[in-house]
């Protein structure tokens, strides 16, 4: 049965009803917390945030302390798959990444990651590796993935079921660092594939859904991070304003030089500067300690900074410096160079000390007795001269061009005493002549031809005295 449930109300209270209405209506839009960027435009209509409630966000999202040592600056990797614990063992001296991106789950996870386990990521830690774990959840609801953040503006316009999945996500990831041992207080990255900010709904969807999963993330005991292009979600990030929640940390695609910030997207720059992944390569096939992978390059500046730059080899160190006397307690990039040079790609130079202690001058003298040379411990013009010329050894003839033709430039420079070359890889007149003293010194006919004979005599340290003597 239905029942008609009428109230009457006097005529004084009926007349003062609406302005009563009128303004809790204003006083509870006025106290409801926005989820649109500070600058956005018409996606900013009724989004007004007070003052006391900036204050209720920061108590009841507080951020987790970090865990010592968080902070660091240097270069990290990301595969789809996290690497077994030989590849680890073997780039952790090898590579010149400290860090290691590792895809802890989420609906959009593309890789089974049979190695990533409690006791892979307790071994990483300990070895001094820095990671960087990424949750794959829902996408951008203007994409075209499969599972979508909810779109629906709900009551007020508040995305409330985008804000709920961001906390559920939250909840998961944070749920499965602590399965996996990682520390409190580590950073968790989102990762926001890229979308068309076009879009208001899907520009205001993903913003509330991202703002929830930050405070969500703090109160399960993590520190926020979201990985996005630098046109779509760190563009929105950086646009948001006091009342907003933002993440600890961003980590951007943008496939440039290291570093770079497009200033037509990052309209704060300061929210960038200390606490940042720069992903400036993708798909990129390298090898280091004999192990190939493919990866994508990231450069990592969290609470620490540095000029960011490339990680240079040991090759392209060795080439800039001069191949001087060497000897213990010296210390620099020349230094740095005979470390890598004798280690045989075991230690990248970004790894090394740069100090010529007692270690290196007993690598030193391995190599040099190796070698054949006499086992001072210090760097002279026929240890230069051998430590340049090993590698690949092919015939090289004037117009050749390449790795091998570097190499032998770094080792006519320490083995002929003349107007050095230009290290270009590029076999010219001036290699050219190089060879040609080279090789009359040799007893061999004077051709501008690099043979296996060439090589050994190189490789064995062999150099022409000055002239006159």
């Amino acid at each position: 049965m239905h029942l008609d449930r009428r109230v009457t109300l006097p005529p004084a209270v009926l007349a003062v009803l609406p302005l009563v209405l009128f303004l809790l209506a204003v006083t509870v839009v006025g106290q409801w917390p926005t989820d649109a960027p500070s600058d956005a435009g018409a996606a900013n209509r009724g989004a007004v945030t007070g003052r006391d409630d900036v204050q209720r966000r920061k108590q009841v999202a507080a951020v987790p302390p970090a865990p010592r040592g968080s902070a660091w600056t240097g270069h990290a990797f990301d595969a789809c798959r996290a690497p077994s614990q030989r590849v680890m063992d073997r780039w952790r001296t090898a590579s010149p990444f400290t860090g290691v991106g590792i895809y802890l789950g989420g609906i959009h996870r593309a890789c089974e990651q049979r190695h990533l386990t409690p006791r892979w990521v307790t071994r990483q830690l300990r070895a001094g590796w820095k990671l960087l774990p990424i949750w794959v959840g829902p996408q951008a609801s203007c994409t075209g993935f499969d599972h979508r953040i909810v779109s629906r503006p709900g009551p007020l316009d508040r995305y409330g079921a985008a804000r709920a999945d961001g906390a559920r996500q939250a909840r998961w990831a944070a749920a499965t660092a602590r399965s996996l041992r990682l520390p409190r207080g580590e950073l968790i990255f989102y990762d926001l594939e890229g979308f068309d900010t076009r879009n208001e709904r899907c520009r205001r969807s993903s913003l509330a859904f991202l703002e929830a999963w930050t405070e969500q993330i703090h109160r399960s005991g993590y520190r926020s991070g979201v990985y996005s292009h630098v046109n779509s979600g760190i563009a929105l990030l950086s646009r948001t304003g006091s009342a907003y929640t933002r993440p600890d940390a961003v980590w951007y695609a943008w496939i440039d030089r290291v570093g770079g910030m497009p200033g037509e997207y990052v309209a704060d720059p300061a929210f960038m500067r200390a606490s940042r992944v720069h992903q400036y390569a993708l798909d990129t096939s390298v090898e280091f300690g004999g192990i190939e992978m493919s990866i994508d390059w990231n450069f990592v500046s969290l609470g620490a900074t540095s000029r960011p730059s490339r990680p240079t080899s040991c090759e392209a160190l060795a080439g800039r410096v001069p191949p001087r006397q060497v000897r213990a307690g010296e210390r620099g990039p020349v230094v740095r160079a005979v470390q890598c040079l004798t280690s045989a790609g075991v230690v990248h130079p970004a790894k090394v000390s740069g100090q010529y202690d007692a270690a290196t001058v007993r690598a030193v003298r391995r190599f040099q007795a190796r070698q054949g040379l006499r086992p001072t411990g210090a760097v002279d013009r026929s240890t230069w001269t051998s430590l340049h010329a090993r590698g690949h050894q092919p015939v090289l003839r004037k117009g050749a061009r390449g790795e091998p033709v570097a190499r032998l430039q770094r080792s006519l420079n320490a083995a002929v005493r003349a107007r050095p070359l230009r290290v270009d890889g590029s076999f010219g007149d001036a290699t050219s002549r190089a060879v040609v003293r080279y090789r009359k010194h040799l007893g061999l006919k004077g051709k501008s031809v690099v043979t296996p004979r060439v090589w050994t005599a190189l490789k064995r340290g062999k150099v022409v005295p000055p002239r006159g003597r």
